[in-house]
């Protein structure tokens, strides 16, 4: 058995699929107070703890959480990724407020690595955007290695690497950096599946609704209302993976689309049953944020969609107003992906114990 706790836990994504994998997460630790009806409704017995990455006596927190030195320990950490994405770094304008919280946060994931330091844990998980073993946050990273190689985890002893979700039981492309290592011998990846899996069986189980309807039958079957001329493109767009730029008359695009056709083109987009989703993102119930809108029905996709398509269990509840939600949902590790590399883990361990306590077999 593994013990774990989950910081920057979010709505539980990563929690949900490390308990289904077979880890006892303890708890998850995040700055955020709205997340905690999400978290403990969904993911007993683990609970939700407020908490500041920076005030974290990892002792003491242990010592609450029943987590004893004989325990065999996994930190988790997915820290805030927008430093390290590149979307942000193509912005090109940045006012002093948003470089200051960028500084804030690419040092969470140095509060984290000495939260480590402080009383290493037997193995690691770091999930994060691409970014943050490229140039983006290469800096950030390497100093990362560094504080956590001071504590027993070797080079030699990690994966890291760039997944797709879509691999790995999720269907939607979200490519993001993993890193997983382990105190006690070399750590693998899970198995890389044959093919990307599809959005379609995933959705279609859902009832038709239109934009701005909730049918309460279904935990969070919620859509964003469609403004008059968001609709008319909206119904323009050709079904299953059509584009904006499939729409023949063009001057009902907005101004921007029709000056400059090529930025921003998976704006208004339609998801296509043959492929996996494009990759959530907090905006992920927005038609007009990137090509969220529904394969066939004529709106956005609704929370609940959002939360199948990252792999939530159709009874996990969210709490909150609608943009809280949209978040929690966007925000997530999809739980199957957090499955998988649970089951990575717990393979390493199980591989650990049995090098250990194997018996010596006499063949004299």
């Amino acid at each position: 058995m593994i013990k774990a706790i989950d910081f920057f836990s979010g709505a539980g994504g990563l929690t949900r699929g490390l308990l289904d994998a077979g880890v006892q997460v303890c708890a998850g630790v995040d700055l955020d107070s709205s997340l905690a009806q999400t978290y403990n409704d969904n993911n007993k017995p683990s609970i939700f703890l407020k908490r500041d990455i920076k005030d974290v006596n990892i002792h003491l927190l242990r010592q609450r959480l029943g987590i004893t030195d004989t325990d065999a320990v996994l930190y988790a950490a997915c820290s805030p990724c927008q430093p390290f994405s590149t979307l942000n770094n193509k912005s090109q304008r940045r006012n002093e407020k948003s470089v200051a919280s960028e500084v804030v946060r690419r040092s969470l994931l140095l509060d984290f690595a000495r939260v480590v330091e402080d009383c290493p844990p037997d193995f690691i998980l770091v999930e994060n955007v691409p970014g943050l073993g490229r140039e983006e946050g290469k800096d950030v990273f390497d100093e990362f290695l560094r504080i956590i190689a001071t504590c027993g985890f070797a080079p030699e002893n990690m994966f890291t690497g760039r997944l797709d979700a879509a691999y790995y039981g999720v269907p939607q492309v979200r490519k993001r950096f993993i890193l997983l290592a382990s105190r006690h011998g070399a750590v693998q990846p899970p198995v890389k599946d044959k093919e990307q899996m599809k959005l379609k069986g995933q959705l279609e189980r859902f009832t038709k609704i239109e934009a701005g309807q909730h049918d309460e039958k279904t935990l969070n079957h919620v859509t964003r209302p469609l403004a008059p001329h968001h609709r008319r493109i909206v119904e323009s767009v050709p079904r299953n993976g059509g584009s904006r730029r499939d729409v023949k008359d063009t001057s009902i695009l907005l101004k921007c689309h029709q000056d400059k056709p090529n930025v921003h083109k998976d704006v208004f987009g339609r998801m296509s049953w043959e492929k996996p989703s494009p990759t959530l993102t907090c905006r992920c119930t927005e038609v007009y944020c990137g090509r969220f809108t529904h394969p066939d029905q004529d709106r956005g996709i609704s929370q609940r969609e959002a939360a199948a398509i990252q792999t939530f269990p159709d009874d996990y509840k969210f709490y909150g107003n609608f943009t809280q939600i949209s978040r929690q949902i966007g925000n997530a590790v999809p739980v199957n992906f957090a499955k998988r590399l649970g089951e990575a883990i717990l393979k390493t361990n199980a591989s650990r114990h049995a090098h250990v306590y194997a018996p010596t077999l006499d063949l004299r």
